[in-house]
């Protein structure tokens, strides 16, 4: 399973609303939310309320109508019939009749009262003892039948209109001051839970910035203004945040403590190794001095001092390209992952992304962790180095056939063809001998028996290509 690891992570797309102020705005649409539905369900619940009560009142008003025309029902007197009809509608009070209709037995229409443009077809199709509201019309319909055995019935179509109007205007009206309650609700839950939340905000926008750079500890009155719970939450970040940055910097001074003993190993042993030649170009001038009028004791002094330089020379070149570190352990998964942390200083200094991607298991992988850790951070600083700001620094690292591929590739302007041959075939001219880092490179990879490749990219850069026997005894 490949892994890997970069210091710039990639960019998600934002949300309408920052992670910190979701909870607030979501619990003030909950609490907008139910209130206004609770309010339209009461209002609901009291319409069907005032219409049962509206029904009622429309059969008290008929079981009064009945008791009065019941005898000239009975006996088929449509005079007496309207004539009682026509004293109901000048005994109104609240709720007016519209019209009345009073039908005999068989159905027909005996009398009728009232406003001509009701329709008495709507009136015989009302059931008998029905309830029926014509919200549209404003006509609140009610039947009854007269009689135990039923001599017809009467019909009155009440006029509801004003008391619907009503009704309308105070529901609009709770509505209207329901929404601005709710409003008012869901505001001041927001306002509470954002103060609330004020600490979660912060910890949020803490841990975004540290997705782009270092984390940096919370100012102390953030702490200071949080709630108990909270502030330890924040002084625990607070605590990761130092301990990301005493990390950081130990890891930096760990490289610069690598690269010193490196060349303190190296001039330790040229000074060794350089030591015994000069003691004898030392006698060899105090000769000359001594004896130089004897011209064979001259010749032989010329000569001893040009072997002498000739060694120092070869002492030199072959500490330079030979010179090798003790391995203490074999390399792991570890030692590569490490390089990140060593690296990432000068990539930061220089505004390059670095980016690992190791495709490697746990445990041993190859001989000589030391050598295989100075090589790597040898490469990544030296592109870190020739990447211009912007650009990208890649190590990727796996097995393959016995051996441990690694390619680390740049956006610098290339290696020169000196360079180039001696990284891939070892040889060092006068110039690239000036670059003790690569010379370095060049011995430790023929301490491991590696190979080397270099390669332009096709967008610009360089990539080279490591390969390490990943045996025992390699």
């Amino acid at each position: 399973m490949a892994a890997a690891r970069t210091v710039t992570p990639p960019t998600g797309r934002a949300g309408l609303l920052p992670h910190a102020l979701r909870l607030p705005a979501a619990a003030g649409a909950i609490v907008f939310a139910v209130a206004v539905g609770t309010t339209q369900l009461a209002l609901q619940i009291t319409h069907r309320d005032a219409d049962r009560r509206l029904e009622q009142l429309g059969q008290v008003y008929l079981d009064g109508l009945a008791a009065s025309i019941r005898p000239g029902l009975l006996a088929g007197d449509a005079d007496e019939v309207g004539a009682r009809l026509a004293n109901a509608f000048a005994e109104q009070r609240g709720i007016a009749e519209r019209a009345l209709f009073a039908f005999g037995t068989d159905g027909r229409l005996l009398a009728r009262h009232g406003d001509a443009s009701v329709s008495a077809e709507a009136a015989a199709a009302l059931p008998r003892d029905a309830w029926r509201l014509d919200g549209a019309a404003g006509i609140a319909w009610a039947s009854r039948g007269v009689g135990a055995a039923p001599a017809g019935r009467i019909v009155a179509a009440l006029d509801v209109a004003p008391l619907l109007a009503a009704r309308a205007r105070l529901a609009w009206g709770i509505v209207l001051l329901d929404l601005a309650l709710a409003a008012l609700a869901a505001l001041l839950t927001w306002v509470v839970l954002r103060r609330l939340g004020r600490p979660l905000r912060l910890l949020v926008e803490a841990l975004s910035d540290a997705a782009r750079r270092d984390p940096s500890p919370l100012p102390a009155a953030a702490l200071a203004a949080a709630d108990a719970r909270s502030a330890a939450v924040l002084h625990a970040y607070n605590r990761m945040a130092e301990g990301v940055e005493e990390r950081a910097r130990l890891a930096s001074e760990l490289a610069e403590r690598d690269q010193a003993a490196a060349l303190g190993r190296l001039a330790a042993t040229i000074a060794h190794e350089v030591r015994n030649p000069l003691g004898g170009l030392a006698t060899a001038v105090s000769t000359l001095r001594r004896f130089g009028d004897d011209a064979e004791v001259r010749q032989e002094s010329l000569a001893f001092l040009d072997r002498g330089i000739g060694a120092l020379d070869r002492i030199v070149t072959s500490t330079l390209t030979l010179y090798r570190a003790e391995d203490d352990r074999p390399l792991t998964r570890a030692d590569l992952e490490d390089l990140a942390h060593l690296v990432r200083p000068a990539a930061e200094r220089r505004g390059v992304t670095l980016s690992l991607a190791l495709d490697l298991p746990h445990g041993e992988l190859a001989p000589g962790s030391g050598g295989v850790r100075q090589v790597l951070l040898n490469l990544l600083l030296n592109a870190c180095e020739a990447t211009p700001p912007g650009g990208a620094v890649e190590l990727s690292a796996r097995r393959e056939e016995g051996s441990l591929l690694c390619e680390i590739s740049d956006a610098g302007p290339g290696l020169c063809e000196a360079r180039t041959s001696q990284l891939t075939e070892g040889a060092g001219t006068a110039l690239a001998r000036k670059r003790i880092g690569l010379d370095v490179v060049v011995r430790l990879l023929g301490s491991l028996n590696a190979q080397a490749s270099v390669a332009e990219r096709p967008g610009g850069g360089t990539t080279i290509r490591l390969a390490i026997p990943a045996g025992a005894g390699a």
